[in-house]
């Protein structure tokens, strides 16, 4: 029985996926949903409690894949700012940014471009203000414990930072880049970010 309402579960996120791809979150009904899975609407509700408990569960892994990335760099233990200056930076970078996307893509979809109406539809606003807290509080204990660190940046401009991230990663998604493409786009825009940083702060 157990096992059946697993594979069960497993129908109902497969086809909602396929539902809100297509059509988008708005657009799609749990009634769409329940036919599409072969369970009744009201069968559905055993599985989920709505149309957005649907949603949410299959954007988060890309959801716990950004959070990790902005801890990772920019949290509390995230990575010296001196690392900038390490020639292997640029290509573990973008290797992260890669296996995000390769991970992902179909995740980033539906949170990026089909996420309206459900309550997601804020998440790239949420993100961006949580980014930039964290990075201007980054910088500052940066450049308390490396005190050679010289310059300063506006809040607005970490702000901007976040935002031209994202839209790195929908155009990459938009225009469905192959693998090799997509790696030289985003190798050219963290060599471009690195090179900006390290003139900015004197690294």
């Amino acid at each position: 029985m157990q096992v059946q309402k697993a594979d069960t579960r497993k129908k109902i996120l497969a086809v909602s996926r396929k539902l809100f791809l297509r059509k988008g979150f708005r657009g799609t009904t749990t009634r769409e949903i329940a036919a599409a899975a072969g369970v009744t609407p009201g069968n559905l509700y055993h599985y989920f409690s709505s149309k957005d408990q649907i949603f949410c569960t299959l954007v988060s892994p890309a959801m716990q894949a950004l959070e990790q990335m902005l801890d990772e760099n920019h949290g509390v233990n995230g990575s010296d700012v001196l690392k900038l200056r390490d020639e292997r930076f640029c290509a573990e970078t973008t290797e992260e940014y890669a296996t995000l996307l390769r991970r992902h893509r179909m995740h980033l979809r539906l949170l990026l471009f089909n996420a309206q109406g459900s309550s997601l539809e804020d998440y790239k606003e949420y993100y961006v203000d949580k980014s930039t807290t964290k990075v201007l509080a980054w910088l500052e204990r940066m450049q308390a414990e490396h005190p050679e660190m010289k310059g300063h940046v506006s809040d607005f401009f970490i702000h901007l930072n976040t935002v031209w991230m994202f839209a790195l990663l929908e155009e990459v998604l938009m225009h469905n880049l192959p693998e090799e493409e997509m790696r030289a786009v985003i190798s050219d825009y963290v060599r471009f970010e690195i090179l900006g940083w390290k003139k900015m702060f004197n690294l």
